[in-house]
C-alpha cells in the first residue's frame, strides 16, 4: 500500500491503521461540520425572527406617531381658532365682562417713580 501522493509503501499492518485513523478523523470531522452546520442553521433563523419582530414594531410605532402627528396638527388648528381675535371678542359678550371705558393715567412729575 501507498501513501496518498507519495512513493513510500507502507506495511499491511500499518495501511489498515493508517485507515482507521484517517477514517476516524474524517468521520469526527463530519460530525463536527454537522453539528457547526445546525448551531448556524439555528442562529440564522433566530436572528431572521428577531429582525422581522422588530420590523413589526417599528412599522406599528410608525403608524401610530402618524396618528399623534395628525391630532397634534388637529389640535394646533383649534388652538389658533380659539385663540383669534374674532373669537375672543364673540366670548367677551358671553362671559360678562365689561368693556374698557376713560383709562386715567397717574403723572409721576419728573419722572421718577420710586427714590431710594
Amino acid at each position: 500500500m501507498r501513501y496518498l501522493n507519495s512513493e513510500k509503501e507502507i506495511p499491511q499492518s500499518q495501511s489498515a491503521l493508517w485507515f482507521k485513523k484517517k477514517f476516524l478523523n474524517l468521520k469526527f470531522f463530519n460530525k463536527i461540520l454537522f453539528i457547526l452546520i445546525i448551531v448556524l442553521g439555528i442562529s440564522y433563523i433566530a436572528g431572521t425572527n428577531d429582525l422581522a419582530i422588530k420590523g413589526y414594531a417599528l412599522s406599528d410605532l410608525r403608524k401610530q406617531q402618524s396618528k399623534v402627528a395628525a391630532e397634534n396638527k388637529k389640535l394646533e388648528l383649534k388652538a389658533m381658532s380659539l385663540s383669534s381675535y374674532n373669537v375672543l371678542s364673540e366670548r367677551i359678550g358671553s362671559l360678562k365682562m365689561v368693556a374698557v371705558g376713560n383709562i386715567d393715567y397717574i403723572d409721576g412729575g419728573d419722572g421718577s417713580v420710586a427714590k431710594k
